[in-house]
């Protein structure tokens, strides 16, 4: 069995006291320091998470505002677009307008040049005509007093 003797019990002294100065100089720095860095590395991650956060709700607002200014710019040069074709379709359709004047105008003058021309053409002939009975006329006239 186990005896209790003063051995024993300045051992199991000497054990406490080994203990507790172990714990005062070796265990306690140790430790402070362990739960520095505990610290340490758990505001560090609380701190990264923040940051993470934070970086997600900033890159969430820059995509919003890029949306938002794609679709402010799709709509304003659709608009442009849009103004722009209606301008050329008028334009066109003064175009259109402006030569349908100035062809019919062009008609008008060949169509009086063309009747001017005709008269002329029938004045020419009557008179061609008439030169031509004449003549004919007038050697006939002739063959027959020879």
């Amino acid at each position: 069995m186990i005896e209790f003797n003063a051995t024993f019990i300045i051992a199991m002294l000497s054990f406490v006291v080994f203990i507790m100065i172990m714990n005062t100089i070796f265990y306690q720095p140790i430790l402070n320091i362990i739960r520095k860095r505990d610290n340490y590395i758990n505001s560090n991650y609380e701190e990264s998470k923040n940051n993470e956060q934070t970086a997600k709700e900033i890159e969430n607002k820059r995509n919003s505002q890029i949306n938002a200014t794609h679709s402010k710019c799709r709509k304003e040069f659709y608009t442009a677009v849009n103004k722009l074709q209606e301008n050329v379709a008028e334009e066109v359709k003064q175009a259109k307008e402006s030569n349908k004047n100035t062809i019919l105008a062009e008609k008008d003058k060949l169509s009086k040049k063309e009747q001017e021309l005709q008269q002329t053409l029938q004045g020419s002939v009557v008179e061609e005509l008439a030169a031509s009975i004449t003549a004919k006329l007038l050697n006939n006239n002739q063959v027959q007093a020879k």
